[in-house]
């Protein structure tokens, strides 16, 4: 009885896993069960994941991970179970030990025919697909007694594997993806590598979590990321390579069936460079000393970072200094070599600079760019950085005006960075100006540290190995290449280019640079995959920065009907949300129900509808800023971009196109959403996560759960995207007329295990219970079978 009691109440949120990589979970230890129908789902508050932390030390390609977790139990009642860890995909586990509350816990390793005997029968169990998506894996299993209630259970368990080269790389990977299983979010996550090395590391690189790198030496360095109240929606995964040339470059690639595929190149200098490899640079400073520097201390904060960027320089670099107000003031009338007395000199003189007057951006372009220009023979790398916090008031005022002027003033060897500090400016003059002189923009919002923004900035730039870079690769017929235009290339930082391909096979990358004003060439030979779909992350990220140039595309040089259409068909297919889609995750109308008879009209549920903004600016719109169709879509007018949302629309777009692994992806899309939600029901239009929450609460799921569960409508499988409905998941391009001719498999049917024996398959119906998508050249939907309620009610109604 007491068994059976758990059993069903451990259903009540759909088997109320607990997914941190392990799973404690309530096993029936009978023959497997026939499928049935759904039980009624009762409330019931799912075991919590306080923390998991995992540590890992990589000494010469063997690993040796330490895994932490705590559990807590919030009912009023004991719980048992068992604790299933999925094994990593291809690992090669040599060594497994675990202790419960400090107690060593006698466990099992099965391979993975037993291992999806187990996993199948609990998905006919409990009704949980998600763990479809590790059939074909190993699995660890140990035995969870007790759960006491409201206490918290601590497990800790230790493995070893021997890591494989993977794309002339080293490859670490932990399964720490709980987004499909785990119904609220790990309250503390951490993860710590510890890579130690007899030959000298050189790339390092996550493509799925934003990473802090410290580096000790040349052969030792420690990975780590920490997060709170979050759902990884990625598995873990490290790269690394070891030095060779002064600049490495390794390429990760992904391609399906006969498309093109998509590929990622990482350009990394070696760690340790001679003084000669570090190329001397001339560093150009203009700095807003208006009025408006004084509210919030600005000036204040501007000062020291200036003083921290100048004493930062390098003996054999340059530097000059130009203020502004109303009037545009050089320090010197030439540039300085960054010698102890200049520095010193110069700091004093920013310390006395003060704040006061209006803003004359237009001489302080000229005189940054005068200063920049030098009769040396060979070039050197030149970075104006340019900071201000209001708007063009003095001389030239019209920005279209200015723009023009730094173009035709700058020379080829210059790149120009902007700094926009609080709200009150103007993002297009800014975005523009660094756009089109090769170099980046920044904003220092409300409340941030200039000092912090501009000294971060400056650390990157510090030591410049390789200028005006280009990217070549020969006979793999490279398309969408991004970013277009390559940054020049630092000490300690990496370049990550993203592209896709027609041809695959092995080919040569050539990467060329000026050194010193002498052209260097580096040439390297990289396996661009034929069938391969194992890093499914590359695609979207490819996507995601393109979207970000489109959408900056638009902003700069006005709406265009071409670029909407291409931002609304990457933003459907791989599941982006921007302005103008919407549609994936505002409420339309209903998906037809299953078998639904006669032809229907590709409209209505199908339909990608935005809400619609009235255009902005007059019949003429000249200027194309006319907003399209969807929320907040259309260029951002010259003359008319500032404020809040100017500034935030800028700093999304630009982290889209420097986004670099899966996990910054996954964060602007949250971004992106919210402000998409919230601007949706500003115009009375209903969300899906909204309703969705509200439908699962009626099912008897937590407040706090349903909420959590909700807010994830939109999931992507490599180059598959899938939208939440109406309860079903769908993939994205299914056409109405499509859905109408589907076949049907119930789920966790015979006809459904036989599915998703096939791997690509299998990690599409752990989305959920009901599932409609693309197999081959037919559409299959996954229907769930009624509930034991539904179908008394039913019988009843009959009688």
């Amino acid at each position: 009885m007491f068994k059976k009691f758990l059993l069903g109440a451990l259903l009540a949120l759909v088997a109320a896993p607990v997914f941190a990589q392990g799973i404690v979970i309530i096993i029936d230890d009978g023959p497997p069960v026939e499928r049935r129908r759904r039980p009624v789902r009762p409330q019931f508050s799912p075991i919590e994941i306080r923390s998991h932390c995992v540590e890992s030390t990589v000494d010469n390609q063997g690993a040796t991970t330490v895994v932490t977790q705590t559990f807590y139990n919030p009912n009023n009642m004991q719980m048992q179970g068992e604790y299933l860890f999925p094994l990593p995909e291809e690992a090669a586990i040599n060594g497994f030990e675990m202790t419960m509350n400090g107690k060593m816990v006698k466990g099992e390793l099965l391979e993975a025919t037993k291992a999806r005997g187990i996993y199948e029968n609990i998905v006919r169990q409990y009704l949980d697909p998600g763990l479809m998506e590790y059939a074909g894996r190993g699995l660890f299993k140990a035995s969870v007694f007790p759960i006491l209630p409201q206490q918290e259970l601590s497990i800790r368990f230790t493995y070893t594997e021997l890591l494989k080269y993977d794309s002339g790389l080293v490859r670490f990977r932990y399964p720490l993806r709980t987004k499909n299983f785990c119904q609220l979010p790990v309250q503390n996550l951490s993860v710590k590598v510890t890579i130690k090395n007899e030959q000298a590391l050189q790339a390092i690189y996550s493509p799925t979590h934003s990473c802090e790198i410290i580096r000790k030496g040349d052969k030792e360095a420690v990975v780590g990321f920490e997060t709170k109240n979050n759902q990884p929606a990625a598995d873990f995964e490290l790269f690394y390579g070891f030095a060779g040339e002064a600049v490495a470059a390794n390429v990760m690639s992904f391609r399906e069936g006969s498309e093109a595929g998509y590929f990622l190149a990482l350009l990394t200098p070696k760690i340790k460079l001679a003084d000669d490899e570090i190329l001397p640079k001339d560093v150009i400073y203009v700095i807003d000393t208006s009025g408006s520097m004084l509210d919030d201390g600005k000036i204040i904060q501007a000062k020291k970072a200036l003083k921290l960027c100048v004493n930062a320089l390098n003996e054999k670099d340059r530097f000059g200094l130009v203020t502004f107000s109303t009037e545009s003031k050089k320090w010197r009338d030439a540039m300085e070599y960054a010698s102890k007395d200049n520095k010193d000199a110069a700091s004093g003189y920013i310390e006395k600079l003060e704040a006061m007057g209006g803003t004359n951006i237009s001489g302080a372009l000229k005189d940054g760019i005068s200063l920049a220009k030098t009769k040396d023979e060979v070039k050197r790398p030149t970075y104006i950085v340019f900071l201000t916090d209001g708007l063009p008031t003095v001389e030239q005022t019209n920005v279209k005006e200015l723009v023009k002027q730094a173009n035709e003033q700058r020379e080829n060897h210059m790149r120009l960075f902007t700094f926009g500090v609080g709200y009150d400016v103007n993002t297009w003059l800014l975005d523009t100006l660094a756009e089109q002189n090769r170099g980046q923009r920044e904003y220092v919002k409300p409340k941030e540290d200039i000092e912090v923004k501009v000294g971060g900035f400056y650390g990157k730039i510090a030591s410049p190995v390789l200028a005006d870079v280009k990217l070549k690769i020969d006979g793999a017929e490279i398309t969408d290449m991004q970013p277009k235009l390559l940054p020049d290339l630092f000490a300690g930082g990496q370049l990550s280019v993203l592209g896709r391909y027609v041809k695959p096979g092995k080919h040569q990358v050539i990467l060329e640079g000026v050194v010193n004003g002498q052209k260097r060439v580096y040439e390297y030979t990289q396996e661009f995959v034929e069938n391969n779909n194992t890093k499914n992350y590359l695609p979207r990220m490819w996507a995601v920065r393109r979207v970000g140039f489109l959408l900056d595309q638009i902003n700069l040089a006005g709406f265009s009907k071409e670029l909407k259409d291409e931002i609304v068909a990457l933003g459907t297919k791989f599941g982006i949300v921007t302005p103008y889609t919407s549609f994936l995750v505002v409420e339309d109308s209903q998906i037809p129900p299953p078998r639904t008879p006669g032809p229907v009209e590709d409209s209505g549920w199908r339909e990608r509808r935005a809400v619609e903004n009235k255009p902005q600016g007059g019949d003429g719109d000249r200027d194309g800023t006319r907003r399209s169709q969807g929320m907040g879509g259309g260029g951002r007018a010259p003359g008319a971009s500032s404020g809040k949302d100017s500034v935030e629309e800028s700093e999304a777009n630009d982290d889209r196109k420097a986004n670099d692994n899966a996990d910054g992806a996954a964060k602007q899309d949250k971004d992106a959403v919210k402000k998409v939600e919230e601007k949706a029901r500003g115009g009375g239009y209903g969300t899906k996560s909204a309703k969705r929450a509200e439908e699962l609460k009626k099912k008897g799921y937590d407040a706090k759960v349903a909420e959590a569960v909700a807010a994830d409508n939109v999931k992507t499988i490599g180059t598959r995207t899938f939208v939440w409905a109406d309860g079903v998941w769908l993939e994205s391009d299914v056409t109405n007329g499509e859905l109408i001719e589907a076949e049907i498999v119930e789920y966790a049917s015979d006809a459904y295990f036989k599915m998703a024996a096939d791997k690509d398959i299998a990690r599409v119906l752990a989305l959920g219970t009901e599932v409609i998508f693309r197999s081959g050249k037919k559409v299959i939907r996954v229907i769930e079978a009624e509930s034991e309620e539904a179908s008394k009610s039913e019988n009843k109604e009959n009688k």
